[in-house]
């Protein structure tokens, strides 16, 4: 049985898979690039089999004691009046960052993590692979598994470049910290031009808002996604233009947050999640985009399944049984187009007819 094992990206898939590795008796190393822990992000839903995983876990109280708390999506027009609403499931809905903190917290005594760092090279041969690190060390692992985004570098490496895997779905997405003023507190309040979305997400039990956007284009951009400084441009471009309602002072918000998060709203989608000794989990493998609400879901499922193979031996057993049983919950998760429809109508008989079919609805 294979037990030295490398996860790449100390993300919701990552330390889940680490802390259930450890627990079958593996040795397992985390390697993050960012210089501590990623706490930034929208809030995330725990939900059906990920209920399940954090429950087996024996995560989910503190998970239910982190909950948001958001009750309501309305939609509003340019001077703030509510257009439409729609209310919200009662899922297990928490901060991104919350959830990778309790995680942590329930890993970081038994799992090497080292932050500030990432891998640089990998050879594999029969008997495992050796990683060289971009701070000039190597190891030697058993299995290296890439839990590192959408834009995965284990992916590079192992599989080919991104553009091979990545569809992109015709949107750009933002998320950044705003002022905590702003905002209907249990709700996302949402504000639309054609091919444009503004909100506010305001969470029960946080003080801090935050602020949403999205516009549409139908061909991607060619821009550094580790520039964070070009990103607040390409943001600030695309909405500048926009001065109704709170849009204004969401994007100053926004624009200041250290964490914020930009890039284009696309999935991963590929024929398989492992080549030899190297596998994928979460994002890096089939990211369905912030559209779908199941990033968390597939994140947690996804890694209950590879440990439980994983502890089972034999890793290419491990790694097509992980994929069987994984797949058909990820092409649900894919289908984006009702969620897009509802976010950002493309024109602006679109957005009349989603608000008169939400007030129909009630």
């Amino acid at each position: 049985m294979s037990k030295k094992v490398l996860i790449s990206g100390a993300s919701i898939a990552g330390q889940t898979l680490a802390y259930l590795l450890t627990k079958h008796g593996f040795q397992v190393t985390v390697v993050e690039r960012s210089p501590g822990l990623r706490v930034g992000g929208q809030g995330v839903d725990v939900r059906d089999q990920a209920l399940d995983v954090v429950e087996r876990m024996g995560i989910l109280p503190q998970i239910r004691a982190a909950v948001a708390d958001v009750r309501e999506m309305q939609f509003v027009d340019a001077t703030g009046r509510r257009e439409a609403s729609v209310e919200l499931a009662n899922d297990l809905e928490i901060m991104r960052g919350d959830l990778v903190k309790i995680l942590y917290d329930v890993t970081k005594d038994d799992v090497d993590y080292v932050f500030g760092d990432s891998i640089k090279s990998l050879a594999q041969d029969s008997e495992g692979v050796t990683v060289a690190f971009q701070s000039g060390g190597t190891g030697r692992f058993d299995l290296v598994i890439g839990a590192d985004g959408l834009h995965s570098n284990v992916r590079r490496l192992a599989f080919g470049p991104e553009s091979e895997f990545l569809d992109y779905k015709g949107y750009y997405f933002a998320f950044g910290n705003a002022d905590a003023a702003l905002g209907v507190n249990r709700t996302i309040t949402m504000f639309n031009t054609p091919g444009k979305m503004a909100g506010i997400y305001r969470s029960g039990n946080h003080a801090q808002a935050k602020a949403y956007f999205m516009f549409r284009r139908p061909e991607p951009m060619d821009y550094d996604h580790r520039d964070l400084e070009e990103q607040r441009r390409l943001l600030k471009e695309n909405f500048a233009g926009e001065t109704s309602w709170q849009v204004p002072e969401l994007l100053d918000g926004a624009l200041a947050d250290p964490d914020l998060y930009f890039d284009a709203l696309t999935q991963v989608r590929m024929p398989s999640w492992s080549a030899g000794r190297v596998a994928l989990v979460g994002d890096a493998a089939y990211c369905a985009s912030p559209a779908s609400g199941a990033g968390a879901e597939l994140a947690l499922t996804g890694a209950y399944r590879l440990a439980a193979e994983l502890a089972g031996g034999d890793h290419q057993e491990a790694f097509r049984r992980y994929e069987e049983q994984q797949r058909e919950l990820v092409d649900i998760k894919l289908r984006i187009s009702d969620n897009l429809g509802l976010m950002v109508p493309e024109t602006q008989d679109d957005i009349d007819a989603r608000n008169a079919a939400l007030t129909a609805d009630r």
